[in-house]
């Protein structure tokens, strides 16, 4: 099978699951959000993003040292002793905070419930290495299909605690049933077992690897979902349970437009790290893709959001419809983000991915500390804001991956954005005309198809070839592996 071949079908792979997995997982929380409270889940969102937080640091760099040397098992020996170690201090140390953190955020709950979840930072340290394994040798297949897994396995432990009034512990079982699974399975199908100690050395080397990208995973966490415990400091426990649905929404829909992509880019990369040229017409390829489904998923998500969240959560949770709208225009910056590390991390410049996941991470900080208190739309606006300023400070780290001048790249997305605006614009003009008395479902149909119908018009009027091969390439992805050698 050829590169090209192996990572269109790695990708089909994961978008399949990812669906799969996410309707799942939007099903049952759906459920979840009408036996709960908003204060609930405010208190399990700050909870949930301190443990990962320090799920993140102990795991960075693990499955990337793993992937980036393939089939040395002295490496792997060391990636996994040194994560196993912090995990542990991580852990212990979580669980004596917790009293003060439930004394800062005021709610007591959140001791407890912090406690109970910092059991995923030690389970996490059994998950990396065999995953590495597995993506090594592009088995995204059967990583797909065990994350489907965890997803259903933790939902119907939920579900049946829920409905048995446990309502609090559903959503703490719920995230530590799941990631036990991944564990054991991953485990099970890589024929990984814990290995024996590599010595100081080994741990050591593992470690000066790591460092970086454990900075660098901290901060991509802040990123992405850690900034919460931030907005929590500066906003009351039930706010924050709304800002968390939006954000929630908003970050499904990247893992839908992006992350499917975005997991074969690292094994890609390294395959083509020695050749300047593939490498570059690769990224092309990549990007261009990326950027038509991103951008599209983002124009109609965000111009019927607020029917989404309402069909989905219940009359309830409106209010975090407009937010989500606002946070979905983030997908962008998002897009171009997720070249940065798979590109530096195969060159080996774990110094340089540290360096633009924390100015990435920094401006998030800043963005959610200054703007929380001005209110949820406020916030979400300003998050949205900051990600196109942000798309800015990539364009070295693109260069430098890149080995020439990413401005080609770049270029790729000013079609997509000119169509997600007129697309967003389409959905707003259809709103607006419509009952405000509609059903949930019909504004839907009416708000997403006027975005839909806007998206692809615009593309096939200004970027037609593009946006055909894209259809094409679609379209082969589960054919048999072509003969050529080419992407």
């Amino acid at each position: 099978m050829s590169l090209g071949h192996g990572a269109a079908r790695g990708a089909a792979w994961n978008l399949a699951t990812v669906l799969i997995e996410r309707s799942v997982g939007m099903a049952v929380l759906a459920i979840l959000l009408r036996h709960v409270t908003i204060a609930d889940v405010g208190i399990v969102a700050i909870a949930s993003a301190i443990s990962e937080i320090g799920r993140m640091i102990t795991s960075g760099g693990a499955g990337e040292q793993v992937i980036a040397s393939p089939g040395d098992r002295s490496v792997e020996a060391g990636a996994f002793w040194a994560q196993i170690i912090l995990a542990i201090a991580f852990t212990i140390a979580l669980f004596a905070l917790a009293p003060a953190l439930a004394h800062w955020y005021g709610d007591p709950a959140l001791g407890w419930v912090t406690r109970a979840l910092a059991a995923n930072i030690f389970i996490g340290a059994f998950l990396i290495v065999p995953s590495a394994r597995l993506a090594q040798v592009m088995r995204f297949r059967a990583l797909s299909l065990m994350s489907l897994g965890s997803t259903l396995l933790g939902g119907t432990i939920a579900l049946a605690l829920v409905f048995a009034g446990y309502d609090l512990p559903a959503l703490i079982a719920q995230r530590i049933v799941g990631i036990s699974f991944y564990a054991v399975a991953a485990s099970i199908v890589a024929r990984w077992h814990p290995p024996i100690p590599p010595g100081f050395a080994g741990i050591g080397a593992a470690l000066r690897f790591n460092l970086p990208m454990m900075a660098a995973g901290f901060v991509d966490y802040i990123a992405n979902t850690g900034y919460v415990v931030l907005v929590g400091a500066r906003l009351p426990i039930v706010a924050v349970g709304q800002f968390r649905i939006a954000q929630r929404l908003a970050e499904v829909l990247q893992e839908l437009a992006i992350f499917p992509t975005s997991k074969v880019f690292l094994p890609v990369f390294v395959a083509v790290r020695d050749d300047p040229d593939r490498r570059f017409a690769i990224a092309k390829k990549l990007c261009d893709a990326l950027a038509i489904l991103s951008l599209g998923v983002a124009a109609v998500a965000g111009a019927a959001a607020t029917p989404i969240t309402i069909l989905l959560f219940g009359h309830r949770w409106a209010a975090a419809g407009p937010v989500f709208g606002a946070m979905s225009l983030i997908v962008p910056a998002a897009a171009l983000y997720v070249f940065v590390n798979p590109m530096l991390t195969a060159l080996k410049r774990p110094g340089l991915v540290s360096l633009f996941a924390a100015l990435n991470a920094a401006t998030i900080a800043c963005a959610a500390w200054f703007a929380a208190p001005f209110g949820l739309m406020a916030l979400a606006w300003t998050l949205a804001a900051r990600g196109a300023l942000a798309a800015g400070l990539l364009l070295p780290a693109f260069s430098i991956g890149l080995g020439r001048s990413a401005k080609p790249i770049f270029s790729l997305l000013i079609t997509p954005l000119f169509g997600l605006l007129i697309a967003r614009l389409a959905g707003e003009i259809v709103t607006r005309t419509i009952p405000a008395s509609t059903d949930p479902f019909t504004a839907l149909i009416f708000a997403g198809g006027a975005a839909g119908v806007a998206f692809s018009t615009t593309l096939l009027v200004f970027a037609r070839r593009r946006t055909l091969a894209l259809i094409a390439t679609l379209l082969r992805l589960f054919r048999p592996a072509p003969t050529s050698t080419a992407l």
